[in-house]
């Protein structure tokens, strides 16, 4: 996940990684990463820390796909903006209703919460999906 976000231009970490030198923007990315990644355990708690196979959250097909989300939502966020980890709860509020990253059925993906494998295809649908859903919370897509 931080891997893609560094190198992929459409990451949000790339902006602080000069890929010619190698130099990173170490303090801005911790901002990201812990605001984010806080504003994600707040939003779901039951989800965060528990093993993955009692939670689709902290599986690697729930990481990255979280990731590919965080490189979106984080396109309209200054690293440094005031109560930034506020913001991003607001923000995740979009998509928590439709998550099923402990029990229940992704109706959407047509899989259990507990079918999501960590497999091309899985991470494809449900990147695809968590950002479809938030892009329409926002009223967009």
């Amino acid at each position: 996940m931080l891997e893609e976000s560094l190198t992929k231009p459409s990451g949000c970490l790339f902006r602080f990684h000069n890929v010619t030198t190698g130099d990173l923007e170490g303090d801005e990315v911790w901002r990201v990463l812990i605001a984010y990644w806080s504003a994600v355990r707040d939003t779901f708690p039951v989800a965060w820390g528990a093993p993955a196979s009692r939670s689709r959250l902290m599986h690697g097909t729930g990481i990255r796909a979280m990731g590919r989300l965080m490189d979106r939502m984080m396109a309209s966020f200054h690293p440094r903006e005031a109560n930034l980890r506020s913001h991003l709860r607001d923000e995740l509020r979009a998509i928590a209703p439709v998550c099923k990253w402990t029990a229940g059925r992704w109706e959407e993906l047509g899989l259990e919460w507990d079918d999501v494998q960590n497999v091309p295809r899985h991470l494809g649908l449900l990147s695809d999906f968590l950002i479809r859903t938030y892009l329409r919370g926002r009223g967009g897509a």
